[in-house]
């Protein structure tokens, strides 16, 4: 008597995947911050693109992988449990670099190192700075630029403001979690969003089902070839930076002037957008690039009409190009998100109802937490962070207003990688300009100023967002049969905590062992005097607010709304709405 084969056990959130995502956390928090500050090589946690978590998983899945199937059997990870491990390798990327991690520790000390007399911020910046979450110690801060002779971190010191800013993290990044879960159903199965980005974990995880050592993706002469033309051309030109001998081979030519020269069109190959693109629906690529054409033209004219130009109302992260363009793709992701929210209120009525009612014709069984906890940890999260902006000079009344045009700008760069596959962008304004440019500096007086330059530590140059990973992770665990995924959210709170601490803990001790100034000339002289370069112009020239900026803010919405409407009514229109509210960030 034959006896059948019993089906194998399919694995997902098992102990094992959960610690080597850990592992990978940590790795990455601490090799990419030793990057940034002591190697100084290619970013690995700038852009969208993620790139260390995709070489750690193509470390993981083409060798470490294999070598523990030759050791035993049951040591390889399955399917399933390479997909929770690069969920969380994915979150930890984006937490080792721009934004909150390694912009808080210049932020909160640049007013004090950088106050000179001829700046006069010891008179003008300081007095209005709230005490608790900044370092309350002038040595400790100049140990920490300069370098300490013994090297010892005063822990004592920065203790107090690092749990406060820990609170205020920990709230941010589980709204972004909270909200990706609440629309994933909606961007996965119901509008079904491209997610390009995700073809290549799936790819690198796919089993032909013959149980061979090395993945089918590895297997194929084509892969190889297509990853041979990047890994050589980067290899000749490191090598050049070494070896003078060696020639080096730019992928991009010289701008293009248009308009007499107000404007310029750049044109550069992007070998890892070239694979991407491939994932990407034909009406968005050509909407991107349309779009972005057409950017390139409305520069070049307000140039030429000598309309526009800088605008003092804003800060230096929204000086990328004319601010009526600025305004008007404000204006563009305004609509953008509300539109998105609005094609989804089915899905959304649905999500609330499971959350308040516990209605049963819902599900959330495929959801790595219950839309009860996702809505309530959503609102809790988002009083938190009230409730902390406020306490830190932000008058309550505009508080609303910054979370709004600070996760507008999150949730148009979380949309735009997931449909558009579009990794090399950033939001064109943040929450702090847009609300100093559209209320005026003379409304939120000096402290409310202090408490929007201190906000510059997590709503700015956005590079790379836990949002958009969330996106494409969520979308990665929905494709594969996943048992226990509620496990995910207690190991995404782990991640969040462990990445954090590792880019904190590092960057501090690189401070007093080397000097700060000596390790990011970027983060530790930049990013620690843009807020409070702002801060004194709004104090010394206060100004009003001004209608034009609504008056143009309104024009990008009233655009971005048509062209959605012509998009959604014509099946044929050919240019993607999605391309304008960042056609002047990418590119």
């Amino acid at each position: 008597m034959l006896l059948k084969r019993s089906p194998p056990t399919i694995k997902g959130c098992t102990p094992k995947a959960l610690i080597v995502g850990l592992l990978g956390a940590v790795c990455i928090g601490l090799g990419s911050t030793y990057n940034d500050m002591i190697v100084k090589g290619s970013g690995l946690a700038v852009w969208n693109l993620t790139p260390a978590a995709i070489f750690l998983f193509f470390v993981l899945v083409l060798l470490l992988n294999p070598l523990l199937r030759l050791l035993h059997p049951s040591l390889p990870l399955q399917r399933g449990e390479l997909a929770v491990a690069f969920f969380l390798i994915l979150l930890a990327n984006t937490l080792s670099s721009r934004g909150l991690p390694a912009q808080l520790l210049p932020v909160i000390t640049g007013a004090y190192y950088y106050a000179t007399p001829e700046n006069g911020w010891a008179e003008i910046v300081q007095p209005y700075m709230p005490d608790w979450p900044v370092p309350q110690s002038r040595d400790a801060i100049w140990g920490f630029y300069e370098g300490d002779p013994t090297g010892s971190v005063p822990w004592a010191i920065w203790a107090a403001p690092l749990l406060y800013w820990a609170v205020f993290g920990l709230a941010l990044f589980l709204a972004m979690v909270c909200l990706m879960v609440i629309v994933r159903r909606q961007w996965v199965e119901r509008e079904r969003l491209a997610y390009p980005m995700v073809q290549l974990p799936l790819a690198m995880i796919a089993d032909d089902g013959r149980g061979r050592t090395i993945k089918p993706l590895f297997r194929s002469g084509f892969m190889w070839l297509g990853f041979s033309l990047p890994f050589v051309l980067a290899s000749i030109n490191a090598l050049h930076n070494y070896f003078v001998v060696v020639p080096s081979v730019s992928l991009s030519l010289d701008s293009i002037p248009v308009f007499r020269g107000m404007a310029s069109l750049r044109m550069y190959l992007s070998l890892s957008m070239v694979g991407f693109s491939y994932f990407v629906p034909q009406n968005i690529a050509l909407g991107l690039s349309f779009f972005h054409l057409v950017n390139v033209v409305q520069r070049g004219l307000l140039g030429v009409l000598a309309w526009g130009g800088k605008d003092e109302t804003m800060g230096a992260y929204s000086q990328y190009t004319d601010p009526i363009i600025i305004h008007q793709a404000m204006g563009g992701m305004i609509v953008l998100v509300l539109g998105s929210l609005w094609v989804g209120r089915r899905h959304i009525r649905d999500v609330l109802r499971k959350a308040f009612l516990g209605a049963p014709d819902v599900t959330d069984a495929d959801e790595i937490m219950s839309y009860r906890v996702a809505v309530w940890g959503a609102i809790i999260s988002f009083l938190t962070m009230g409730v902390w902006l406020w306490q830190s000079g932000i008058p309550l009344l505009f508080v609303p207003l910054l979370l709004f045009g600070a996760f507008v700008g999150f949730m148009t760069i979380a949309r735009v990688v997931a449909q558009g596959g579009v990794a090399s962008m950033f939001p064109p304004t943040n929450g702090p300009d847009f609300v100093v440019a559209n209320v005026g500096g003379t409304v939120l007086g000096t402290k409310g100023m202090a408490g929007m330059a201190l906000s510059y530590a997590w709503s700015v140059d956005t590079l790379i967002l836990m949002m958009s990973a969330c996106a494409n992770g969520l979308k990665l665990v929905t494709e594969i049969t996943l048992p226990h995924r509620r496990r995910l959210f207690g190991a995404t709170v782990a991640v969040i905590v462990l990445t954090l601490g590792c880019v904190v803990v590092l960057t501090l001790y690189l401070g007093y062992e080397y000097g700060a100034i000596n390790l990011s000339r970027f983060y530790f002289n930049n990013v620690a005097q843009y807020p409070y370069r702002f801060m004194e112009k709004s104090i010394l020239n206060p100004f009003e607010p001004r209608p034009s900026t609504w008056l143009h803010i309104g024009t990008g919405a009233a655009i971005m709304g048509g062209l959605m409407a012509v998009q959604y009514r014509f099946l044929w229109w050919p240019f993607h709405s999605l391309g304008f509210p960042v056609s002047c960030v990418f590119g």
